[in-house]
């Protein structure tokens, strides 16, 4: 069965049998497979953990007739996405796109698709999953995703950032990404006066304008390779640079701020280790966490963990203490269940 979501790349598709997720690789794209395999990004990328793992199987696909190879991907154990991230997440998840872009190009590879739907939480890291979103490098040609990734990761980290941490979720909107426009008109005016913003954002907004009913000759746009990396530094600068404080918050220090005592906390401990050691579930999902307390319960069990919250500060903090305690089980993700 052919999954509906890989439903625009002519290089090829995942598709399920028998259960399982496989990737069908066509042959329009077998030299750039066979340049990622044989040139050791691949590996590189695998061993760094920030592409996900396959192997190639002797089965045969969907579309035999334009099959080069079949592959099966190592399984997501839950898939999330990016209006479901926490700011630090969205920010992780382009910092990682940006670092995959610059290995890539010590390979003589650069990545075509960056959007931020390639990337998903495994082993509590970002991991790119589009193994077919690498092609050869050639001198002289311009960064195919540049205004993908600044709709995808700059745009709404820039709203999240400056404006209003709920704007992430336009990304339920515009799957392709926040458009350029409607990010600069949101954005306060004082934005303007950061380089990285003016130049990524407000200026590339008004250029998509200006040229959009005109036609532009591909590949007539020539940069070097030291502009190319220059390009690929400053969006990650200006990334870097970017924080979100949380204000207000509901229940990001909810057990330091209500009147629950330490013995009704371990007591409620206490229970939900007796029913995790009860059941032993495969994956537990932790809804309304807050800040993880005990969602940790499980995921130190070493059981996939989904930690649920409302609140935008809630799940950063749990996301940030994931990452800083090196935590593989425990994904933080936010959920409006009303």
């Amino acid at each position: 069965v052919n999954e509906p979501s890989s439903f625009r790349d002519p290089c090829g598709f995942l598709f399920y049998k028998d259960g399982s997720i496989y990737r069908q690789i066509n042959t329009i794209y077998k030299e750039n497979y066979d340049h990622l395999m044989e040139s050791g990004l691949y590996k590189t990328l695998v061993d760094t953990n920030l592409l996900i793992p396959h192997k190639e199987i002797d089965i045969d696909g969907l579309e035999p007739d334009k099959a080069y190879k079949i592959i099966k991907p190592e399984p997501i154990p839950f898939i999330s996405y990016p209006y479901e991230w926490c700011f630090s997440q969205l920010k992780d998840a382009a910092l990682a796109t940006f670092k995959i872009q610059k290995i890539a190009m010590d390979f003589e590879m650069t990545l075509k698709d960056c959007s931020a739907y390639n990337i998903q939480f495994r082993k509590g890291r970002p991991t790119f999953i589009d193994t077919l979103s690498f092609e050869k490098y050639h001198p002289g040609q311009s960064w195919i995703a540049y205004r993908q990734v600044c709709q995808h990761f700059l745009a709404p980290l820039a709203l999240m950032s400056y404006k209003d941490i709920r704007l992430n979720q336009l990304f339920r909107i515009f799957i392709d990404g926040i458009p350029l426009d409607l990010a600069s008109s949101l954005l306060p005016s004082s934005t303007s006066f950061k380089a990285s913003l003016l130049s990524h954002i407000h200026l590339h907004a008004k250029s998509q304008k200006h040229y959009a009913d005109k036609a532009v000759k591909i590949g007539g746009h020539k940069i070097s390779r030291l502009s190319f990396m220059g390009l690929i530094d400053s969006l990650e600068s200006a990334t870097r640079k970017m924080y979100w404080k949380a204000k207000g918050t509901e229940w990001a220090d909810y057990y330091e701020d209500t009147n629950y005592s330490p013995a009704a906390i371990d007591h409620k401990k206490e229970i939900v280790a007796k029913f995790l050691d009860m059941i032993n579930p495969e994956t537990v999902w932790d809804l309304g966490a807050n800040d993880g307390l005990f969602s940790r319960i499980a995921s130190n069990r070493r059981i996939h963990t989904i930690s649920f919250d409302i609140d935008p500060a809630a799940v950063e903090k749990n996301y940030l203490r994931s990452v800083k305690k090196g935590e593989t089980n425990i994904i933080p993700l936010l959920l409006d269940l009303t």
